[in-house]
């Protein structure tokens, strides 16, 4: 008899619940593959959404086509209202890859563009990628394709393939928030131009207040990942290491920092307000690419190592110094105040202060390998 009242239960249960209330079908959406944002000359937000169509399972012959479409307004949802009168089917964000801000927004409080992103459970976050274009993203997005890859993929695919080669932070929409709210703590962006008919990298965006304000060429953005501990397996460098003809191969010698087991110790030191920041990375690296030889000489390894410390650890002070411009505490030296030092960070202006801090970096760079001939 418990048997036959629990299986009625069940049988209960099942005509009375309903079925997934948060269902939504793909078959039936048109996919909202990545968004940008401007302003326009009269300050208003345009918004801008790639929207893809994928082939029927069908269709095996058939390729997706991406259809791009912009609105203004006050508000993003109200963009994104206007966009949806534009467009056929209802857009929604299985595959959401990206979020493009134009200059002209990333100049501004971010945090306005992406709280309802934040607020909305049918956004997602954790795989969406951010990043800034120098000019603006409308423009990008109207691309449409680079080459045969939709524009959508393009960009991801980018800034996923930089981010191996260590010169974008690995960073997504859900990983941002944290940053985006910490005092303590500022952030940069993958920093990309359009050209021509292609999307390039500039770099690295730097973000203070939620704002940019400066940004690193591509080879101080791989020195950045080196210094924040974060680089991945390529983290490659060419440097002029001796003096004549620039043309010259053998005057450069190439080299890779990525995969190898690095040693970063940064130590924040505090005395009569007086913040001392010594950061030392001990770099073993491997030559690719080294036209003089003699690779095999002791004398000439320990020449190149010296050379080379020299030279990255005075390019790490010049992206330090250019940090500091900026007012971009990427590396958290507020955060480390606000934790072992309360009532100092209670009593500071950091944002003055920040610019005051005394940087002390070291790399030392030690040849470990050089290819067949190692």
């Amino acid at each position: 008899m418990k048997r036959i009242g629990r299986i009625g239960t069940v049988l209960l249960l099942l005509a009375v619940l309903p079925g997934c209330w948060d269902e939504d079908s793909l078959r039936d959406a048109r996919l909202g593959y990545g968004s940008g944002y401007d302003l326009t000359p009269d300050g208003e937000l345009m918004q801008t959404i790639e929207v893809v169509d994928e082939p029927q399972q069908t269709e095996q012959q058939g390729a997706a086509k991406n259809e791009v479409e912009s609105g203004s307004g006050y508000s993003v949802r109200q963009t994104s209202d206007i966009i949806r009168t534009k467009v056929t089917g209802d857009i929604r964000y299985f595959k959401y890859g990206f979020m493009l801000f134009g200059r002209s927004v990333a100049e501004k409080d971010l945090y306005p563009y992406l709280d309802i992103l934040y607020r909305d459970p049918r956004n997602p976050t954790s795989r969406v990628k951010v990043a800034v274009v120098d000019g603006t993203a409308n423009e990008t997005l109207r691309l449409k394709k680079v080459g045969s890859i939709l524009i959508g993929e393009f960009i991801t695919r980018k800034i996923e393939s930089l981010e191996e080669m260590s010169v974008f932070p690995e960073l997504s929409l859900e990983t941002m928030l944290v940053m985006l709210l910490d005092p303590g703590q500022d952030f940069v962006l993958p920093y990309l131009k359009q050209d021509g008919k292609n999307v390039a990298a500039i770099g690295n965006a730097l973000f203070h207040d939620q704002r940019m304000t400066g940004s690193l060429n591509v080879e101080q953005s791989i020195l950045y990942s080196l210094l924040m501990g974060a680089h991945k397996k390529t983290a490659r460098f060419v440097r002029k290491i001796k003096e004549g003809d620039r043309h010259n191969l053998e005057n450069y010698i190439t080299f890779d920092a990525g995969g190898q087991k690095s040693k970063r110790k940064m130590k924040v030191q505090v005395r009569d307000r007086h913040v001392d920041v010594y950061l030392d990375l001990n770099l073993p690296v491997k030559v690719t690419e080294f036209a003089e030889d003699h690779l095999h000489e002791k004398d000439t390894v320990n020449r190149l190592n010296k050379d080379l410390s020299d030279l990255l650890t005075r390019d790490a002070e010049a992206v330090l110094r250019k940090l500091q411009e900026s007012g971009c505490d990427a590396f958290g030296i507020g955060r480390r105040i606000i934790a072992h030092h309360p009532a100092l960070w209670k009593s500071m202006d950091w944002e003055q202060e920040y610019k005051n801090v005394r940087f002390h970096p070291k790399v030392t760079v030690k040849i470990v390998g050089s290819g067949v001939f190692n």
